[in-house]
């Protein structure tokens, strides 16, 4: 009997030896999986060429993580692999990093303070990574991260769950069919980021209430999403892009959002709270998804109780959405002030309104606040520019004494209120609104959206 228990106490002690995390000793050592897989605790095999991931392992910091050309690197189910120093992801032609066929792994987590990750050419597929570093950041171009399972965090594929600096960059990466939010931060936890030339397409397949952009910005950091594609996949509660500031924190930042395709959402481009935002030339068209009109579909939609945030309208082409543009509270719009070429707050509109509305009734700009919004320069979706007629897509104080009012007049000119549009792969056109339709003009024809010449 004593023989008995002294081998079970035997094995017991091998196997809570074998069950021990390897955590590296942060003396400056890069980690590649070659290196990994020779060490007992980590548990890293090479099954069919692939490097698979079996226990939970923690690169200290001070330490690297290194995957390396053409690698593929396989998580086994709710493995995280804890990245206290750097990740190191940039191989020369391309990376794997997945799951296990038929597991729920976690990925990445990296929360010490100076944790960095810099991600070029891989492709991450189930896993992602939640950034807890207040002074490093993520930098990751022409990556694609598809099919996040949400197990590491449920907030987004990119998760920032602590305020970081404005060094994280986002370029030329595509976020594809991710369970919830392509790019996420927390109601406390503002992140200073350039996201850029990027895709996101369908992201939040779980239909939660977030958008594939999903930012939180107040204090010094700004935020840049510029020239991106935000497609979504008809889900009824994710929208495109939002900004907030919902515990109304002080701010000295800005947020640029500028140049974007945002389609087939359930909304475009939100904020809500005070935000000091510049929302330019952006393409905000077919967000229809929402159910309810009076919960959501806006284009635009600007919410802002205290007044304490400033929003800059400039350029952008907003066209088949439920609503064109909601102000709700008290925000400072400003989507058009020509009257002083010379103000610090002049802005030329450029704006243009196409086809937007529910119920039968087109709403170019609701203004369901208290306070004035200037629209002026804008061209409205109706056939002259006049203020009879533009009225008629404008609600405000005209409309009820309690609302602030919208002033509109004078208008833009639909032949040069938009910016230039590419034709084809190399030809300069004009975007304009005529006679109630969009008509492409290039080489002196006329073209209207599906490519038609225009007699």
């Amino acid at each position: 009997m004593k023989k008995f228990y002294t081998l079970c106490a035997a094995a017991l002690a091998l196997a809570s030896a074998n069950a021990q995390e390897f955590v590296s000793p942060g003396n400056g050592t890069t980690y590649t999986m070659e290196v990994l897989s020779k060490i007992a605790e980590a548990q890293v095999t090479n099954v069919d060429g692939a490097w698979q991931l079996n226990a939970d392992f923690t690169i200290s910091a001070g330490d690297v993580l290194k995957i390396q050309n053409n690698e593929v690197v396989k998580f086994n189910d709710k493995i995280q692999v804890n990245v206290e120093g750097t990740l190191d992801c940039t191989p020369a032609d391309t990376a794997l990093i997945t799951g296990v066929e038929g597991t729920t792994p976690k990925g990445f987590r990296m929360y010490a303070d100076d944790a960095n990750a810099v991600l070029k050419n891989t492709r991450m597929e189930q896993v992602g990574i939640t950034f807890g570093s207040k002074n490093g950041a993520i930098v990751a171009e022409n990556c694609t991260f598809a099919d996040y399972n949400t197990s590491n965090a449920s907030g987004a594929c990119l998760n920032f769950s602590a305020s970081s600096t404005g060094k994280n960059v986002i370029d030329g990466c595509t976020f594809v069919n991710g369970g919830t939010a392509a790019i996420g931060n927390g109601a406390n936890t503002p992140v200073g980021i350039v996201i850029k030339n990027s895709a996101f397409l369908a992201n939040n397949t779980k239909n939660s209430n977030r958008p594939q952009i999903n930012l939180t910005s107040y204090g010094t950091e700004d935020v840049e999403i510029l020239d991106n594609v935000i497609i979504g996949g008809h889900f009824t509660k994710v929208g495109g892009i939002a900004v907030s500031n919902m515990m109304g924190y002080s701010y000295s930042n800005k947020v640029v959002v500028k140049g974007n395709l945002v389609k087939e959402n359930r909304y475009g481009i939100t904020m809500t709270g005070p935000v000091n935002i510049f929302i330019e030339d952006n393409e905000i068209i077919d967000n229809i998804y929402e159910t309810n009109a009076m919960n959501g579909g806006s284009g635009l939609s600007l919410y802002d109780a205290a007044g304490k945030g400033k929003v800059f309208i400039k350029g952008n082409h907003i066209e088949n959405n439920l609503w064109g543009i909601t102000v709700i509270g008290q925000p400072n719009v400003n989507a058009g002030k020509v009257e002083d070429p010379e103000a610090e707050d002049y802005n030329p509109g450029d704006n243009v309104f196409v086809n937007n509305g529910n119920g039968g009734v087109l709403y170019d700009l609701y203004n369901n606040g208290t306070t004035t919004v200037y629209a002026q320069g804008n061209v409205w979706n109706v056939d002259e520019q006049t203020q009879e007629k533009i009225e008629t897509v404008i609600f405000h104080k005209a409309d009820d004494a309690n609302l602030g009012e919208v002033i509109y007049m004078p208008a833009g000119d639909p032949k040069t209120a938009i910016n230039d549009v590419t034709v084809g792969s190399t030809a300069k056109a004009r975007k304009y609104v005529e006679n109630g339709q969009i008509v492409i003009e290039a080489a002196g024809i006329k073209y209207n959206v599906a490519g038609q010449a225009i007699k």
